[in-house]
């Protein structure tokens, strides 16, 4: 009786408290933290806290510019360790420099947020040297609140403004690129958050942490050597009701059939045999490819870009385009202008190339970056 009234009051105890801890935007800046409990800023401010605060569980938060969000269709057999594999070619680099977490896993898709691995391993043993023993980690976009359905959160701090329509749909946009969102974006009512952490932040106890592959976790090293009589009866009937929801979904799965024949139909369009329709299927999984990549390369071009305009404050941007093939900016300002091959390199870098020199007057820069054509 005592094991189970100790277990309901695990259940209903109060969430956590947590030592949030966020690298600096530059070296030159301290650490930020953030003391968090109940879904609520209690204190922050530069490093250091205050000693009691090092005693709680700590965080690390993982900067919006130093990862980068994707919902992928999951391919059948897709082992944990095989994530950093599907963007080795976009990234640029081996897949074990890769630190890849599933955020979620729904409908046949997988969320997932990379990051650098060397980059988060500097910052663990940064976070331990500062005394602070990290257990999980979270992706500043995470902290935001969930919105309402149609709409959005903003969280503006210093020069970058971040967004959340859902769970699954971020953006990340640099003041530097111009106050015009894109479409989709600007159509979406936003509630605003401010300051250096969100005004408002979301639950973190049920968050999943990014960092789980990161270093190896300390959390299964005990474990009970032989199950009670009332564990045995509550597994039995565990694995009763699974075998009858297995049952059920088995149903619904047969009765579904003709649905998702019908929903291949209208996506792939009729066909009259199997070879048809997965030809179909295959030009329509290409096409979104294509624009995955595409959209890694301006990422890739907007870092680049975002950091030579942090090293030359008389440089802004005036205008900026996207065909589909071709990014065309406009620059304005004074100040030592890069020769043709910093861009050429910035290009390559993104996998792209720059189809035309700088031109402009005097104080102007035009800069065309061609992606590449479409399969």
């Amino acid at each position: 009786m005592s094991r189970s009234s100790s277990m309901f009051e695990r259940l209903r105890a109060k969430p956590r408290q947590w030592l949030l801890v966020r690298p600096p935007a530059t070296p030159d800046r301290p650490w930020q933290w953030m003391h968090y409990a109940a879904q609520q800023a209690q204190s922050s401010g530069a490093w250091p806290p205050p000693a009691a605060y090092l005693e709680l569980p700590g965080a690390l938060i993982i900067p919006a510019l130093d990862c980068s969000h994707f919902c992928l269709p999951a391919p059948p057999g897709l082992k944990r360790h095989e994530w950093p594999q599907l963007f080795e070619e976009y990234a640029q680099q081996p897949a074990e420099e890769l630190l890849v977490s599933c955020l979620s896993r729904e409908s046949g898709q997988l969320e997932l947020l990379v990051m650098r691995r060397q980059q988060v391993q500097q910052w663990l043993a940064e976070c331990a040297a500062l005394g602070v023993q990290i257990s999980h980690g979270w992706a500043e976009l995470q902290l935001l609140p969930q919105p309402e359905p149609g709409h959005a959160v903003g969280w503006q701090r210093e020069q970058l403004l971040c967004l959340k329509a859902h769970s699954r749909q971020w953006l990340v946009w640099p003041r530097v690129f111009g106050e015009r969102l894109p479409q989709a974006w600007r159509e979406l009512p936003a509630e605003p958050l401010e300051g250096d952490w969100p005004s408002r932040l979301a639950c973190l106890d049920q968050l999943p942490s990014v960092l789980e592959d990161a270093r190896p976790l300390r959390t299964r090293e005990r474990r009970a050597p032989v199950m009670s009589g009332v564990q045995r009866r509550l597994l039995l009937g565990c694995g009763l009701l699974a075998a009858c929801w297995g049952v059920v979904y088995l149903v619904q799965t047969l009765h579904q059939l003709d649905a998702w024949k019908a929903q291949v139909k209208a996506v792939a369009g009729p066909s009259n045999n199997l070879q048809q329709a997965r030809m179909a299927l295959t030009r329509l999984q290409n096409q979104e490819t294509d624009w995955r990549v595409r959209q890694q390369q301006i990422v890739a071009l907007e870092q680049a870009l975002s950091t030579w305009l942090q090293q030359q404050p008389g440089w802004s941007v005036s205008s900026n385009q996207l065909d589909g093939r071709f990014w065309r900016l406009g620059l304005r300002g004074n100040g030592p202008r890069p020769a043709p091959a910093e861009w050429q390199a910035m290009a390559l870098a993104a996998g792209a190339q720059l189809s035309a020199e700088p031109q402009g007057g005097a104080a102007d820069l035009q800069l065309s970056f061609d992606l590449g054509e479409q399969p």
